[in-house]
């Protein structure tokens, strides 16, 4: 790409987000929800059944412990159950049904079908072994969700990864010494989820970057001024918004870590996550996704509008080319 190229690549990319900007607020402003046909994962499918239990629970007046002890259950099987964390055998939901008084027949037959699709296979079964039950969950979230909001400070997130800053972040940034194959396959994988974003009715994605995401080198400058030029690329695209925080904006409400938030077409579905040193945190509680939304609309707000953020993406790219130029 000549830089004549990348100036008009950008001016285009100027015109489809302010497109999409006021695409964004019109719905806001008219309460729309735009609604798409979306296959739910198992995933999904095991928290749509999880609420729909503890529902039925509580109308029991059961506790999940009560309900783990009459049944002669083990543990917390009840509150793993509603939490989405396992899948469950229909003649499992078939006992908990017994036990709150579920009579209605048509109401039995939609939960034992839940459970049921709820067991079966996601597409990224093959690549489970590469998975933390964190990463499966997310992945999970991240196929069925309608859009997703996601604040990065420190990194790209991994739907706007090039492949070879992908291929630095894994050999690089965890603790496991990983073979070719494995590191191929993780790539691959993720190359997978991207490809979400190009299917119709696809994930809607909004990503916050924090200036440092841009500046912190990773892979080296050929690397870093792909990945920048990929995330102008990524950035032109209809069904992805990118906004930058710049390092002048001073401190903001979320320092201490990233945020996301999964919309789905029931917004009481919706799911927040927050980066912990542990990991992944997933909260369910609308009171939680409330304020993770509220977070995220803080960030927005901070952060520079689309066509200044890809602009700054821009310089950020320039000033990685100049420097592979000088190690020449």
């Amino acid at each position: 790409m000549t830089e004549g190229d990348f100036e008009h690549t950008v001016s285009m990319c100027v015109i489809v987000h302010s497109r999409n900007v006021f695409r964004e607020i019109s719905r806001q402003q008219h309460g729309e929800t735009v609604m798409t046909e979306r296959r739910p994962t198992p995933t999904v499918r095991r928290r749509q059944l999880g609420t729909e239990l503890r529902q039925l629970r509580e109308g029991a007046g059961l506790t999940g412990d009560e309900a783990t002890e009459r049944l002669g259950w083990y543990g917390a099987k009840v509150s793993r159950i509603e939490n989405g964390r396992i899948s469950v055998p229909w003649s499992d939901v078939s006992d908990l049904l017994d036990l709150y008084g579920v009579e209605d027949r048509a109401t039995r037959e939609a939960l034992i079908r839940l459970a049921k699709e709820a067991r079966q296979k996601d597409w990224w079964q093959p690549y489970s072994d590469l998975l933390s039950k964190e990463a499966r969950t997310y992945i999970g979230l991240e196929a069925a969700a309608e859009s997703l909001h996601i604040y990065q400070p420190c990194a790209v997130p991994g739907l706007l990864q090039s492949p070879d800053y992908a291929r630095a972040i894994i050999t690089r940034a965890g603790p496991l010494v990983l073979s070719e194959t494995e590191v191929e396959r993780r790539i691959k994988l993720r190359q997978e989820r991207q490809a979400t974003l190009s299917r119709e009715g696809g994930l809607e994605l909004w990503a916050v970057l924090d200036e440092a995401a841009l500046r912190r080198e990773i892979g080296g400058p050929v690397t870093m001024g792909d990945q920048m030029r990929h995330l102008v690329q990524a950035g032109c695209r209809r069904e992805i918004t990118i906004q930058v925080v710049p390092f002048k904006a001073g401190p903001h409400a979320s320092m201490d870590g990233g945020l996301g938030i999964f919309t789905f077409a029931e917004p009481g579905e919706n799911v927040a996550f927050v980066g912990t040193a542990a990991g992944t945190l997933f909260l369910g509680r609308q009171a939680d996704v409330r304020a993770a939304s509220l977070a995220f609309e803080h960030l927005r707000a901070v952060a520079l509008g689309p066509a200044a953020s890809l602009d700054l993406v821009e310089a950020a790219a320039r000033e990685y080319e100049q420097a592979t130029e000088r190690q020449r």
